[in-house]
């Protein structure tokens, strides 16, 4: 018979509940755990969901007590202070969403936990799961789209948000909070990024008493097989719309995408190019919970581990980096 596997949830935001959710769909999954400061949101949700579970107001403790397979860390990247060590260090594997933290330094440690420990972990990198997404991977891993020679993609949104995420000392800014999602595509879709040119800056919220992050950005990258891309980002934008497009240009094909479940490929090796659209509406969120959880039963390898995170988050830092010193080109390492 199938081990049920003993999930806890740190943090009970949008993203916890939602990871919350997906695991109460599953079989031989039980929520063990959840856990919020105050307890007050994670006892709510066990209420609800008439979950018979532990609710905790310490993510350490709940890592202690809970007796937990797995832990998901769905916190704002401020505190993630050292609860996915602690679990690693326990044997428990680890879902955490990004970006993974606000430095290198922090993220190099987790990587180390995640490597020390033989855990699996993930990270929160659910456009990689939509259906466009996978069926473009498909093509191009086949050789069918060609060599990859340009990506570029911008992200478009106009909000406050909360009080955190204006915060640069707590979000890291947009680029970290928000972009990287867009910066993780250009990695996964056309490798390991060599160096970057970058440029940030808050154009639009001056007046706004704590808004301290970026409200604009632009970059370039040169990735490591010689293709090319760039990435927009702006606050700026359109309000109650949140766009993150993508465009990547192969020697035989080309995507549009609308996001990570729309798109258009264009045949453009043929002497009449042909288009084919992908308009499936699946749930990414879900889909890499399934991921996580079937590898951790041995079933399928690993898509997004923390590995992955960290170069992400290595990447973010160097357009960071970049802009700080006018834009001169930063490797990204």
């Amino acid at each position: 018979m199938e081990k049920v596997l003993r999930v806890g949830v740190l943090g009970m935001g949008n993203m916890g509940k939602a990871h919350a959710r997906s695991m109460m769909k599953m079989e031989n999954v039980k929520i063990a755990g959840l856990c919020s400061s105050p307890a007050d949101d994670a006892r709510v949700f066990a209420c609800e969901n008439h979950l018979d579970c532990g609710i905790y107001d310490d993510g350490y403790r709940m890592i202690e007590e809970a007796g937990l397979d797995a832990l998901y860390i769905c916190l704002p990247p401020f505190a993630h202070s050292g609860q996915l060590e602690a679990a690693a260090d326990r044997g428990i594997h680890v879902f955490i969403e990004k970006p993974i933290a606000l430095n290198v330094e922090r993220g190099k440690s987790m990587a180390d936990a995640v490597e020390r420990n033989h855990i699996v972990s993930q990270v929160g990198y659910h456009m990689r799961f939509g259906s466009a997404v996978r069926k473009w991977k498909e093509y191009m891993d086949s050789g069918k789209a060609g060599r990859p020679t340009l990506y570029m993609a911008d992200y478009e949104c106009n909000s406050l948000h909360g009080p955190w995420w204006r915060d640069v000392t707590k979000c890291g800014g947009q680029v970290f909070e928000q972009v990287i999602h867009l910066y993780d595509m250009g990695l996964y879709l056309m490798g390991d990024a060599d160096c970057v040119n970058g440029h940030i800056a808050n154009l639009c919220h001056q007046d706004v008493e704590g808004y301290t992050i970026e409200d604009t950005s632009v970059c370039s990258i040169h990735f490591k097989n010689g293709s090319l891309g760039s990435i927009c980002g702006s606050n700026c934008s359109v309000k109650e719309q949140w766009n993150g497009r993508f465009r990547v240009i192969c020697q035989h094909m080309t995507a549009d995408f609308m996001d990570h479940n729309h798109a258009v490929f264009t045949f453009t090796d043929e002497e009449t190019p042909h288009t084919e659209t992908v308009a499936e509406d699946v749930d990414a969120t879900y889909l890499e919970d399934c991921c996580f959880v079937e590898t951790i039963r041995g079933r399928r390898e690993n898509m997004a581990g923390v590995p992955e995170g960290l170069k992400g988050l290595r990447l973010v830092s160097a357009v960071v980096e970049s802009s700080a010193k006018n834009g001169a080109c930063v490797v990204s390492e």
